[in-house]
């Protein structure tokens, strides 16, 4: 008879723990479809943007140097910048690197060749397949490293993994 009691208390008790557990999964499952406040929401700024130009402050650069032991060629005197008005800044002549075509490149497998144990990977450039093991190149690829699905591949200067189609 004691042995049944106690079963029904404990029945009791995980039955509790289990109630507690859903309630809590609901609770959290409905908050996620709280309405949002309504209303602007203003952000504090992150940084606050301050004109050290006119600065009062200077700084005193008259420490030794920690690597030669001297002051000398440490102090600065600070000048005022001066100001320009309507000059054209030259602009230096920048040349972007030009795109590599990489869609003409392909990478269809590997042959083990058994008698060195050295793979071949089978690569498709322009057209024109070819074989490599890693460091030969040919047609302008070069074969960098082999991996299992991919390969690293060195073409008109640009490093890239190609993997297996």
């Amino acid at each position: 008879m004691k042995s049944k009691k106690f079963t029904y208390v404990l029945m009791a008790c995980v039955a509790a723990v289990w109630g507690i557990i859903f309630y809590r999964i609901f609770v959290a499952v409905s908050e996620e479809d709280a309405p949002v406040m309504a209303g602007p929401v203003t952000k504090t700024a992150y940084f606050k943007m301050v004109n050290h130009e006119e600065d009062p402050v200077s700084l005193k650069l008259d420490y030794r140097n920690p690597f030669s032991g001297s002051t000398a060629g440490f102090v600065e005197e600070k000048t005022a910048p001066t100001v320009r008005a309507n000059v054209a800044v030259p602009q230096p002549a920048f040349m972007p690197k030009p795109q590599v075509n990489w869609s003409g490149v392909s990478y269809s497998g590997y042959i083990n060749n058994a008698s060195t144990k050295q793979k071949l990977a089978i690569l498709s450039v322009n057209g024109k397949e070819v074989m490599l093991a890693e460091g030969q190149s040919a047609n302008g690829i070069k074969l960098l490293k082999h991996t299992g699905d991919s390969v690293k591949v060195q073409y008109q200067g640009e490093t890239k993994y190609i993997r297996i189609k």
